[in-house]
């Protein structure tokens, strides 16, 4: 399991309470879901909770948004000032109009019944019944209980499983691995910002006796601009040169670890279109030959 050092390591602006209860009842929930078979799967776990929670620091959704934000967050549903103004400072009015009718929510109030909550912000009243099943709490019934300390780390693992996301992690597409947990890709470069984290604190998986939840996939055969040759997915020295020279450079904002990981990829697809390279994104040989690593 996780040591707490490690989980302090990753969170550090995360309360007592929520560490305590990750060390008391992690092992369990990422044994049961998988999540403890592999490396790239506590990683690519621990980097989505670290967006979702900010850092295990939010266990429900703040909806105290001024009419500005609102305006920002859902530009098609408050396309005007005065449309906004209804609802700013007004959580519970905000909550059953952006998500009343939708994802399950059918009775007047469900949309702020069924707010975002927990690590993974679990939204709708259909996600908690689901997520519930799988985690062994009445959820759709006693939908605070997923905001509890005690029960973050067992729903988060719970919607892991229910969404199917280890496969993903198999095969290292980060990107596919957001669209499980988000639905779409919002908020990928914090997400990118928190895996590079994660893997400055946590480079194996621990050991666990459990049954993979999933097997890994075979190799697709149609070749994946997010998925990293093997050799790159583990520190190296020639990564590490790389992105010293691309950070000089401008194209990389990524941790200088000498992992490959999806900064650097992005990186070096810019440099490789600036120095008309072939643009694979990988530390090929050409681009290896141009940065002289």
């Amino acid at each position: 399991m996780l040591t707490r050092a490690q989980i302090k390591g990753v969170f550090p602006r995360a309360s007592e309470a929520d560490i305590d209860a990750f060390v008391k009842f992690g092992e369990e929930a990422l044994k049961k879901s998988g999540i403890l078979d592999m490396a790239t799967r506590l990683q690519y776990f621990l980097a989505q909770l670290g967006h979702e929670s900010n850092g295990l620091t939010n266990r429900e959704e703040n909806l105290n948004y001024s009419a500005a934000r609102l305006m920002e967050i859902w530009p098609n549903r408050f396309p005007t000032l005065d449309v906004a103004k209804q609802y700013e400072r007004n959580p519970e009015k905000l909550a059953n109009f952006v998500y009343g009718g939708r994802m399950g929510n059918v009775n007047p109030g469900d949309g702020y019944r069924f707010r975002g909550r927990g690590y993974i912000q679990l939204t709708g009243r259909e996600t908690y019944r689901e997520v519930g099943r799988v985690a062994g709490l009445d959820l759709e019934n006693h939908p605070e209980l997923a905001a509890k300390p005690e029960n973050a780390i067992r729903i988060a693992a719970a919607f892991w499983t229910w969404k199917n996301v280890n496969p993903t992690c198999d095969v290292q597409d980060f990107t596919a691995c957001t669209k499980k947990v988000n639905g779409g890709t919002n908020g990928l470069d914090d997400r990118l910002n928190w895996l590079s984290k994660v893997r400055t604190v946590v480079t194996a998986a621990p050991s666990s006796t459990a049954t993979p939840a999933s097997k890994p996939l075979p190799p697709n055969p149609r070749p994946k601009p997010a998925v990293p040759e093997p050799a790159e997915s583990l520190a190296n020295p020639a990564v590490m040169e790389a992105q010293k020279k691309l950070t000089r450079l401008g194209y990389y904002k990524g941790l200088v670890n000498g992992i490959y990981d999806q900064l650097l990829r992005a990186a070096l697809w810019a440099f490789q279109k600036d120095e008309d390279l072939p643009q694979t994104g990988r530390l090929d040989a050409r681009t290896r030959e141009e940065l002289n690593v």
